[in-house]
């Protein structure tokens, strides 16, 4: 019964070795015999009636590069009693290569070696299974590793050395959290283990304390262990920290601007709106967001607004427009920007400065009324944009044209005659500066249109803020040259006068002394003849120059009455 029990042992042990092709051999070292079993054989492709190995034809069936190895093992398990156990690749007789796995036992008497003896195994299938998968697994970009349920490596590809900076032969056989301590006790550990016991993968995002950088990690469960596919995330994440801070940076820019603000995408679905918004229409963005634009204002479908928008997504053209919006009684100044992915819109409430635009446009109308029916030429100049409007009276008066008129303080300033200009504008300047002075006028001299130079008055209102600042001033220009020219003119007539008098005085103090000496004769002459004691013959000699004297004062009285005519 126990012959039948062994022999049936025997049967099986040797079925079971062909089928998974393991052979034994032994070799004596004392009388230098090598035994193989019939698989051993076969694996060698050799006869085993004809063939009998030796130590060295055993050592030369395996690959050149293998021998160095292989005879190191083998004599180093003869000195030291060691046992052994490699991979290696044997070229048959037939010359074929096959992966084989030698196991070596050795026995020992009194520290010398007697015998060493074993197995001998084909695996070449696997191996090259192993191989095919190991050449994928290094071919790939993702770095791969692999633990046994001990946590020791079985696995290091290429790119794993690349990205933890370790040779395979480093890490293989030794324990990953003894050999990478700065992960030891972070979340990694808790992933594996989990994945290890429960037999689910695991896909996570992991950032190494050893390296600072971060790796986006799958691990599978393996034999007990984990296997690892990961690869470093770091550009990635720094990029999309990038893109996060660019993101609400640009989203703070949108919170803190002026103009209101809101983007829908192409389903016209609001996917964004500022605090501005929300405040203009009088709505919170969580009521709004994920909303349709439409659906939300319904009021708004047909409105210029509605035209526009779709406008501006058909054209692919920012558009800017205003309009009136009855359902909030408001003016809004929009500009909406399209784009591959929606339409962003910007907007603000211009109500207030609409209202203003129609007060302002209704005292302008009033204003050029006024200018028409004045034949100043009223200006209005605003301090704040510097622009200068001009009534028709600057082309009435001075010949300009108003449409070709730069509507600047410098049109006006330029046309001042070079003399006056600068205490003008020195004299204008000084009004505004004082908070004071509301009124300011000059009388100066101004170039026309044909270059001929006009006398005018300028007189200006000077408008100012709460503040005192000057912001408006308004004021009205008038050509006095005829006046002008007039005052001149009746000025010089009174200086010719008083010229011609004072002559007229100077001749007629000149001639008195000339007219008083005939005259003195004329009179002593007249007194002797009142002397009754003349004779007749002396009578006749003085009437003789009494005649004489008065025909001397007729000369000189006809000679000033010519002079006269000359100064006239």
């Amino acid at each position: 019964m126990n012959v039948n029990v062994q022999d049936t042992n025997i049967f099986f042990y040797r079925q079971a070795s062909k089928l998974a092709r393991i052979g034994n051999w032994e070799f004596d070292v004392v009388n230098n015999k090598i035994h193989w079993s019939i698989i051993v054989h076969e694996l060698h492709e050799t006869n085993p009636k004809t063939f009998t190995p030796d130590l060295e034809t055993s050592f030369s069936f395996y690959r050149e590069d293998f021998q160095p190895m292989v005879k190191g093992v083998v004599r180093n398990s003869i000195e030291t009693g060691d046992d052994f156990d490699f991979e290696a690749v044997i070229v048959t007789k037939k010359k074929k290569e096959r992966w084989v796995r030698a196991i070596g036992n050795v026995e020992m008497i009194k520290g010398e070696c007697q015998r060493i003896y074993g197995s001998f195994q084909d695996i070449h299938a696997s191996k090259m299974l192993e191989l095919q998968i190991r050449e994928i697994l290094e071919s790939i970009s993702d770095a791969f590793y692999a633990v046994d349920k001990d946590w020791k490596f079985t696995y290091f590809n290429k790119e794993a050395e690349h990205l933890l900076l370790k040779k395979a032969d480093e890490v293989l056989g030794e324990n990953i959290w003894e050999l990478f301590p700065a992960s030891a006790q972070t979340s990694i550990r808790k992933v594996y283990q989990r994945v290890a016991r429960t037999k689910k993968a695991e896909s996570f995002e992991y950032h190494y304390p050893g390296d600072g950088k971060w790796y986006e990690i799958n691990a599978y469960p393996s034999q007990g262990g984990v296997s690892a596919y990961f690869k470093n995330i770091d550009e990635r994440k720094q990029a999309a920290a990038r893109l996060e801070e660019a993101y609400r940076e640009k989203i703070n820019i949108l919170e803190s601007i002026g103009d209101a603000f809101f983007n829908v995408n192409n389903d016209w679905v609001l996917t964004y709106l500022n605090k501005e918004a929300e405040r203009v229409l009088g709505r919170k963005r969580d009521t709004l967001i994920g909303k349709n634009l439409w659906d939300e204002y319904p009021d708004a479908i047909g409105t210029e607004f509605y035209r526009q928008y779709y406008k501006a997504k058909e054209t692919h053209k920012n558009l800017t427009f205003e309009e009136f919006y009855p359902a909030l009684n408001v003016w809004l100044e929009v500009t909406a920007y399209p784009s591959s992915t929606g339409l962003s819109v910007y907007f603000k409430d211009i109500t207030q400065r609409k209202e203003s635009a129609i007060r302002l446009l209704q005292s302008n109308e009033r204003f050029e009324k006024v200018a028409q029916a004045t034949n100043d030429a009223i200006w209005d100049w605003n301090i704040l944009e510097n622009t200068l409007y001009w009534g028709a009276g600057l082309k009435n008066l001075f010949g300009h044209q108003i449409e070709n008129h730069t509507p600047t303080l410098e049109s006006w300033t330029n046309h001042i005659h070079p003399e006056d200009r600068e205490w003008v504008v020195q004299s204008f300047n000084d009004a505004l500066e004082k908070p004071g002075q509301t009124e300011w006028n000059a009388e100066y001299r101004y170039q026309k249109n044909d270059g001929t130079i006009a006398n005018v008055t300028d007189r200006g209102i000077i408008i100012r803020d709460e503040k005192g600042n000057s912001v408006r001033m308004v004021g009205a220009m008038n050509d006095i040259t005829e006046r002008k020219n007039f005052e001149i003119s009746r000025s010089n007539y009174v200086k010719q006068i008083e010229l011609q008098n004072e002559k007229l005085r100077n001749i007629a103090w000149t001639q008195s002394h000339i007219v008083r000496a005939p005259l003195a004769k004329m009179l002593g002459i007249i007194n002797i003849l009142e002397d009754n004691d003349k004779s007749q013959e002396d009578n006749q000699i003085w009437l003789k120059h009494l005649r004489e004297s008065a025909d001397e004062l007729d000369e000189i009285i006809k000679g000033m009455v010519d002079r006269a005519k000359l100064l006239t």
